[in-house]
This record gives C-alpha cells, sequence and structure tokens, in this order.
C-alpha cells in the first residue's frame, strides 16, 4: 500500500511540475530528451517530501482494509497482542526510514544537483558558467575566470574575489578585491587591486572601484553555495568549515540537522497514526480514525516545516527547530500507544 502510495504521489509531482515548467521549456525551445533528463533528476527530490506521507496513507489505507473484513476483531478475538499486530507496520517504517536516509543524504543532493545543471546549462543556456565546492565558488564569464571564497547571490555579496583576464588566450590581468557587493548596476568592491602583465613586464598593483563584471548575482547562481545540492559527508565539512572560521550560519545549521531528523519522518508517522486505524466502530468508526490519522501525519508535517523555516532566519535554535517536531510527535504517539485504552466492541 505504501508503496503504491508513493508512486502515484510521485507520478502526481512529475506531471504537476512537467506542466509547472511548459511554459519555461516552450520559451528556451527545449528538446524532449533535455525535459526527461530533467525530470529524472528531479525525481528524487520528489521522493525524499512524499515518502513520509505516502507511508501514511498506506498504513491507514491497509487497516482500512483490514477494517472491513473484520480482520483486527479476529486476530484479537484470537488473543493476538496489539504488539504483534503493530510490528508490521514498524517494520515497513524502518523500512521506508532506510530508504528516505539513502535519499535524503545521496540520491536528493546529487539528483539535484544534475537537475539544476541541465536547467541553466541545456534549457535557460546561461552564459555564465560554474561551480561550488568546500573551498568556494568558481564561475566563467566571457574569457574572464573568477574565484571567490564565497557568494551570497541573495543579498549580492562575493568575498575574497580573484579575477583572472584573458587576451588572445594569454594571461593579461589579475583582479583581487577583498569583497564587492551589487549596487543595482555594477560590483563596487573594496579593497580591489589590479595587476597587468603586459609585454614589458608586471606593472605596479593599481587601485579601482569596481569589478569588471557585467553579470547580476542572479546570474552567478551556479557558484553559489546551494546546500540542496550537497551529500550529507561534504554538508557536515561544510558546516564545520563555517564554525572554525567563526562564520557559523543558522540557515545551513539547520539544513544539516533538519537533514538528519526529516530521515526519521517514516518512522515517526508509522507510531503517530497507526492506533488512529484500528479504531472500533463504537469508538468512532474506521472513518473517524483514519480522518484522524491524516490529520495528525499532516499537522506533524507542516510543524517540521514551519521549525525549520524559523530555524533558518535565527529565531529559533537550529537544533530545536530541526528535533523539535520529531520529539513531540514521538511523546504523543507514546502517549496513545501506551496510554489509550482500547475501544471495546458489544
Amino acid at each position: 500500500m505504501s508503496f503504491s502510495a508513493l508512486a502515484s504521489l510521485v507520478l502526481l509531482l512529475v506531471t504537476v511540475q512537467l506542466f509547472g515548467d511548459l511554459s519555461t521549456f516552450a520559451e528556451y525551445d527545449t528538446g524532449l530528451l533535455t525535459i526527461m533528463k530533467f525530470l529524472a533528476y528531479s525525481t528524487p527530490k520528489i521522493v525524499h517530501l512524499v515518502l513520509p506521507f505516502s507511508v501514511c496513507l498506506g498504513i491507514l489505507a491497509s487497516q482500512a482494509v483490514f477494517a472491513r473484513n473484520s480482520e483486527i476483531i479476529a486476530m484479537q478475538s484470537l488473543s493476538v497482542s496489539l504488539v504483534r499486530i503493530y510490528a508490521p507496520f514498524v517494520v515497513v517504517g524502518l523500512l521506508a526510514t532506510a530508504l528516505m536516509g539513502a535519499t535524503s543524504f545521496y540520491l536528493y543532493p546529487l539528483g539535484q544537483k544534475e537537475a539544476e545543471k541541465i536547467q541553466n546549462l541545456s534549457i535557460k543556456k546561461k552564459d555564465v558558467t560554474g561551480s561550488f565546492t568546500l573551498s568556494g565558488g568558481r564561475f566563467k564569464v566571457g574569457h574572464d575566470i573568477y574565484g571567490v571564497e564565497n557568494l551570497d547571490v541573495t543579498r549580492g555579496v562575493m568575498t575574497r574575489v580573484t579575477c583572472y583576464r584573458f587576451t588572445g588566450g594569454r594571461l593579461t590581468e589579475v583582479v583581487k578585491a577583498e569583497s564587492a557587493g551589487w549596487d543595482g548596476k555594477r560590483w563596487a568592491a573594496r579593497g580591489l587591486k589590479t595587476v597587468s602583465l603586459g609585454d614589458r613586464g608586471i606593472s605596479e598593483p593599481r587601485t579601482a572601484a569596481y569589478l569588471p563584471l557585467d553579470r547580476r548575482p542572479v546570474d552567478l547562481v551556479m557558484a553559489q553555495t546551494n546546500t540542496e545540492i550537497l551529500p550529507m559527508p561534504d554538508l557536515r565539512d561544510y558546516v564545520h568549515q563555517l564554525r572554525d572560521s567563526g562564520n557559523s550560519s543558522p540557515t545551513v545549521e539547520t539544513v544539516y540537522h533538519g537533514r538528519v531528523s526529516f530521515t526519521l519522518a517514516p518512522l515517526v508517522i508509522t507510531l503517530l497514526v497507526i492506533p488512529f486505524g484500528l479504531r472500533f466502530p463504537r469508538a468512532g468508526g474506521i472513518a473517524k480514525g483514519i480522518s484522524l490519522g491524516l490529520i495528525l501525519g499532516l499537522s506533524y508535517w507542516g510543524f517540521h516545516s514551519a521549525l525549520t523555516g524559523l530555524g533558518s532566519t535565527g529565531i529559533v535554535n537550529p537544533l530545536l527547530a530541526s528535533w523539535g517536531a520529531n520529539i513531540a510527535a514521538l511523546a504523543l504517539s507514546f502517549v496513545i500507544l501506551f496510554r489509550k485504552r482500547r475501544a471495546v466492541y458489544g
């Protein structure tokens, strides 16, 4: 049931993404093969988002089938304990958690990285190429090659900039700046120096006010620090790198801890919704139980998203923002599982 729910949700969201991007594909005259590759590499992200809810739907649907055929009643009449009844669902939750870990830690970021490459280079055909590594960002504009320690596209700020300018295949200038900020028209630099490498030798460094770069911040997105496309080991190294340099970021910290905590979402949702699908008619009916299970599953999902959003802005501690929803959901599930009295037929 959970696999069927996952396949259905993934197919639905891939279709929604396809129709949502049709105008972009048409605008840039994108070929069918490129579109298919883009959708294929985007699929791991969709799986990462819908897998927990597909487990919720699968468990509740299975319990509805059992209730319709009175199988739960039959098992309990044979003195089958609730632990044994719950066990298969918990196993499904554990298997989904393992799949979630593989997707969240590796498949999703690697797939998203390739999807962004296809979108920027093959679909939108941007003339700025580049990449980000843990040692900084690099990009090429025309014949000029830039290296930056950090690039914030949203704020329009670069730090530790080095530009190598080539003419006729020969290096002619090296431009360095401590930082540069986009003023709406140009990149205003601080501590900028230019060394010319002419036929007469190396000239003395000369200062200037602007970088020789005419691209907007959004055009340089390929060289930005994008935590979404970093596999878990690289993301962990990046977090430690920021801490060691004294530039710890609540956004990056929240993404890191959230990547770990959300991996447990299938198991958390499993424990949260199991009791509600096993309700008996005189306790409110299976329909009511399934409705409550869906509401709880969606509430957990929404609460986790809200907390991580607050953590990214620095309002809530990144650890609390990442794990708060899991802790609350697990506490509630254990209260329901071990303290709630079972309703009885008759």
